[in-house]
């Protein structure tokens, strides 16, 4: 108990560090400035956005599982807590609680549920990495950059072997498997091997074509507006900045968050990430710290408006479940 109240006192200490650091790079004035000009329309515009990547991403599941189109709506609430928990919380928090709802509300077993998971964030990436790729070599960034074009080759090795999981998804969770048995728990282990095979039924669902084009098609339609809301809150805050740049530099940011990382009310990696970004393509480094920030802050106020209650619904639908369990044990 105690080594993980140490760690977590670490991982906050850590991501605090991170905060301060950067911050002591500008002038807070410059930030304040960037919130002070801020066109609310172009947020709210972007709040629209947001809540309408969260319906494709609730559809995408529906897709995964070869569900009713009728199951989108149960699925929207637990989509935006588990994107507010991702945006705010550290560590990817929002996974756990999606998991859990998807058992709940779909019936799926652990392992499927989990397998779900997995995949949307596996497509999550790969998107991401072919949206970035496209940029950096439409627009010749990547030729005009080693460090761009080294890392669109990696982004483009990833994007083949992601592609590849309905394939080869069955034979990583046997490796994982395997793994767990070196610790000779035996109840563990029961339990992974039976919800491992079930996870390895959902990965081999998606190579029916119609749903592997469904979920690749739903993945980039989400990214797309991921990027375009990106594009709009840069605007909003009156940074002059093109499409193709916002995408090349926030890219960087995104990964960042996408790893269960240190963070502080969801600050910390993603600034880090977001700064060499911006950075890298030429921006001051004051810019691109104090943009950082600000479109982040603007990230996560918009997530908790439209995500917390549904936070808070399934959290409470949790705490009601645990207790009526430890009532029926007794």
């Amino acid at each position: 108990m105690k080594s993980v109240r140490w760690k977590t006192l670490l991982t906050w200490g850590v991501a605090l560090a991170l905060v301060v650091f950067l911050l002591a790079q500008i002038s807070l004035q410059t930030l304040v400035d960037l919130f002070t000009h801020v066109n609310i329309l172009g947020v709210a515009l972007g709040a629209g956005v947001y809540m309408l990547t969260n319906v494709i991403r609730a559809w995408r599941v529906v897709q995964i599982c070869d569900r009713p189109l009728a199951d989108t709506w149960p699925l929207l609430t637990p989509t935006l807590a588990s994107s507010f928990g991702n945006n705010v919380l550290p560590a990817r928090a929002g996974e756990p609680i999606f998991v859990w709802a998807a058992h709940e509300r779909l019936g799926l077993s652990w392992g499927a549920s989990s397998a779900v998971m997995i995949i949307m964030r596996v497509f999550d990436t790969m998107m991401v990495a072919v949206i970035f790729v496209f940029a950096a070599v439409v627009t010749g960034a990547a030729a005009s950059s080693l460090i761009l074009w080294v890392i669109s080759v990696a982004l483009g090795g990833a994007v083949i072997v992601t592609a590849l999981l309905p394939w080869f998804g069955g034979y990583l969770v046997n490796l994982f498997v395997a793994a767990v048995r070196l610790t000779r728990r035996a109840k563990l282990v029961a339990f992974l091997e039976h919800e491992g095979a079930r996870a390895a039924d959902a990965f081999k669902q998606l190579r029916a074509p119609r749903i592997y084009a469904g979920v690749v098609l739903s993945s980039l339609a989400i990214w797309l507006m991921i990027f375009g809301w990106i594009f709009m809150l840069m605007r909003s805050i009156g940074i002059e900045v093109r499409l193709d740049q916002s995408i090349l530099g926030s890219t960087f940011g995104i990964l960042s968050k996408a790893v269960p990382f240190s963070s502080i009310g969801g600050w910390g990696a993603h600034e880090v990430g977001w700064t060499a970004g911006f950075m890298l393509i030429g921006f001051p480094s004051s810019l691109a710290i104090s943009s950082g920030f600000a479109v982040n802050t603007l990230i996560i106020l918009t997530s908790a408006v439209c995500g917390l209650p549904a936070w808070l619904s399934l959290s409470s639908d949790q705490a009601k479940g645990k207790r009526a369990r430890d009532g029926d044990s007794r």
